[in-house]
């Protein structure tokens, strides 16, 4: 097994931003913030060049095909949305149930992940608040880079509800939150991957029943590719559903979505 280590000298990384108004000072958390991960512990002066983790990588996943393309950030998260309207975008037939795809829209704080990176006024100060920095053996994937994180700060609940008849013994108008699933992503912090002192941060795919995901308070979520999964019912036919979406007192979505044809699930 290849057994490079090397001394690996990064220079302190700082963002360029210098002014800034005091809308972004809003969304900085406070310091008994929970979202905010603890420090990270001292990290060794050695350690597996990025060459050598994604060589070592490559080779315990797939019998050496894989290519996980690691690189080392100064930040992870590239956009912070304060939700104000959440939309039907589409619908699609799973294996086992209907999938209702989100869409998240809202004002965003936007950044880079790099230190060169151009990014919106308040953007450092939101990013160091919610503790998004990485040290030089903490690493993320290239696919997290190509495709910009934007996270939701503020908690949003979901009701559905069946309309316009009977959903598998749930009558004209009754809730269904206790048998849809509420499908979304989170960050995972500094997670140990086995290879020197390396760490890795990634977005996390989570399935929640959705009235045990609104009796908590989670915000922070990526602001892509939500979901709400509904279950086939006993009895194939026709269905339409209302979908509710909240923050607080704000209404962010109360759309009704007909005429949805579903097949019986199969016993």
């Amino acid at each position: 097994m290849k057994k490079l280590f090397i001394l690996l000298l990064l220079s302190a990384l700082v963002f360029g931003c210098d002014k800034h108004n005091d809308d972004y000072k809003n969304n900085i958390p406070g310091e008994n913030n929970t979202s905010k991960p603890e420090d990270p512990e001292d990290k060794l002066p050695f350690g597996y060049t990025l060459e050598d983790l994604n060589w070592a990588m490559a080779e315990i996943g797939a019998g050496g095909s894989a290519s996980p393309d690691y690189r080392n950030v100064t930040r992870f998260i590239q956009g912070y949305m304060t939700v104000a309207n959440v939309d039907i975008a589409s619908g699609t037939l799973l294996s086992d149930g209907y999938r209702l795809n989100l869409t998240f829209d809202g004002q965003t704080l936007r950044g880079g992940v790099d230190s060169d990176s151009s990014c919106d006024d308040g953007f450092n100060e939101v990013a160091d608040g919610y503790g998004d920095t990485y040290g030089q053996y903490d690493a993320v994937r290239a696919v997290f880079i190509d495709n910009p994180v934007i996270v939701a700060l503020n908690n949003i609940k979901f009701d559905v509800y069946i309309v316009g008849g009977d959903y598998d013994g749930y009558t004209e108008g009754s809730l269904l939150n206790d048998i849809v699933t509420y499908n979304y992503s989170e960050r995972d912090y500094h997670r140990a991957i086995g290879v020197g002192p390396w760490t890795e941060t990634k977005m996390v795919d989570t399935k929640t029943n959705l009235a045990e995901y609104d009796n908590i308070n989670k915000t922070m979520l990526s602001a892509n590719g939500n979901a709400l999964i509904l279950p086939f019912p006993a009895q194939a036919g026709i269905y339409s559903f209302r979908v509710v979406a909240t923050s607080g007192d704000n209404i962010l979505c109360d759309k009704t979505i007909e005429n949805i044809e579903l097949p019986a699930r199969k016993e």
